[in-house]
């Protein structure tokens, strides 16, 4: 028996999105991403950009998920560009997934899309039997480590402030750095990578080394540097809260230990200003920097993935 999908109607609205807004506080909370009034305040800032009008809100579409006349639940789905995106698949029990999976590749390639994109928390149940064995590739991980836990310094790695003279250079390789990663990752083409790195160095550094709440360091091995760091200083449920936005090895000195040092330094500048849990960002295909991460204790609580069709 297949299954159907059907606006969903104006005068269920309010009501679908006030579970779906819970929905997502509850989620965020319990894989604890975001914890406390953050989860609220990323809800509601999730609706007002998706669906800024409403049930007549043009890039978005709420449906409603029937099989032989029951009601098996909703899906959710926005476009931007030529991606599609999933935001939420609210289904309760089992659904048949190949058969919804076409439908929502058919609307794909009716609106013009040609990729589909989603992020998933770890318990989504739902969202990751959507996706298994499709080909979706993982884009990007968000993790973080809590509380902090005791241990040593590399006794022969030096982590420093960086100087003024160096931080031109850093921001630079940074910046374009970051515009590669975005384009490896397959979220961006080069001109959006370009243009998105250029975006988010802005809003992080508006007056540049000045900029507050940005730390930068310098890892050095007997005065040779091997490696840079970048620390934003965040508030997780209105307490201090440390997320790593850039830590980089050199190139001719990997695979020595560098980025532990680099990452236990975290650790330390993050009690410094009072953190007690680190945040971190990292793309599906640094498979070495998330097993290093994961050794460290730092654990995945959102996943994004997209396909190309």
């Amino acid at each position: 028996m297949s299954i159907q999908l059907a606006p969903l109607p104006a005068d269920r609205f309010d009501e679908w999105r006030a579970a779906a807004e819970a929905r997502l506080v509850e989620r965020s909370r319990r894989s604890g991403y975001r914890v406390g009034a953050d989860a609220v305040e990323y809800a509601a800032r999730v609706f007002a950009e998706v669906l800024p009008e409403g049930v007549d809100s043009p890039a978005a579409r709420v449906l409603v998920i029937t099989e032989g006349g029951r009601e098996l639940g909703t899906l959710w789905l926005a476009l931007a560009g030529e991606k599609l995106f999933v935001i939420e698949l609210a289904v309760e029990g089992g659904f048949p997934a190949d058969e919804l999976f076409a439908e929502i590749e058919v609307i794909a390639r009716q609106q013009g899309a040609t990729r589909l994109s989603t992020g998933l928390f770890p318990e989504d149940e739902a969202g990751h039997a959507l996706i298994a064995g499709r080909g979706f590739a993982l884009a990007s991980i968000q993790m973080v480590l809590e509380p902090l836990p005791e241990r040593a310094a590399e006794d022969d790695v030096v982590v420093s402030p960086m100087t003024a003279e160096r931080f031109p250079g850093y921001a630079e390789a940074s910046e374009a750095a970051f515009a590669g990663d975005l384009v490896d990752s397959g979220r961006y083409t080069p001109e959006e990578a370009v243009a998105e790195s250029h975006r988010q160095m802005q809003l992080e550094l508006p007056d540049g080394l000045d900029s507050a709440g940005q730390s930068f360091f310098t890892a050095s091995v007997d005065g040779v540097e091997v490696g840079v760091l970048w620390i934003g200083a965040r508030l997780r449920d209105d307490r201090p809260h440390a997320f790593v936005l850039d830590i980089e090895v050199a190139a001719d000195q990997r695979r020595r230990g560098y980025g532990r040092a680099l990452m236990l330094a975290v650790e330390r500048e993050a009690r410094a200003f009072g953190a007690d849990s680190v945040g971190l960002h990292v793309f599906g295909f640094n498979t070495g920097a998330i097993e290093l991460y994961e050794r460290l204790g730092y654990r995945r609580v959102e996943e994004s993935y997209f396909l190309d069709l």
